[in-house]
């Protein structure tokens, strides 16, 4: 995790929101299909038995409960400040994070231009998002 992740996660523990629990169980449902997925894939893979999912997801539901409960917290804090920050992102900064990103995948801009939008709007969010995380390690201190 780097510097301003971890700055933004000790952020959103000390934001003060209310956390719907239906949205939490919603969350939840999700994490547990995915680790009856990840399971099925590692049988798969590996030949590793899981012959009892039940249990093993029962194992860990305190740490899915509160993985769930802090992704929902993390989306409502990053909305807030989305919307209370109303950042905006140029066309420039769309087009250096669509090459960051063919760099990275080992693609190319057109082909991130065909996931994403000519115009790459499909970037947008996570580009503002970006920049929310980068707002809130500047004002913890950090820079």
């Amino acid at each position: 995790m780097s510097a301003k992740e971890d700055a933004f996660r000790k952020y959103v523990e000390a934001y003060d929101i209310p956390v719907p629990e239906e949205r939490v169980q919603n969350e939840l449902a999700l994490i547990i299909q995915q680790e009856n997925h990840r399971m099925q894939y590692d049988t798969l893979t590996t030949g590793r038995l899981h012959l009892n999912r039940g249990k093993e997801l029962a194992e860990r539901m305190n740490e899915m409960k509160q993985a769930a409960y802090d992704e929902v917290k993390s989306e409502l804090v990053m909305k807030k400040i989305l919307t209370q920050m109303n950042f905006s992102v140029s066309p420039k900064e769309l087009e250096a994070k669509a090459a960051a990103i063919a760099e990275s995948q080992d693609s190319s801009l057109e082909m991130v231009k065909r996931f994403f939008g000519e115009d790459l709007s499909g970037l947008e969010r996570a580009v503002k998002e970006e920049k929310a995380i980068d707002w809130v390690y500047e004002q913890t201190g950090n820079s």
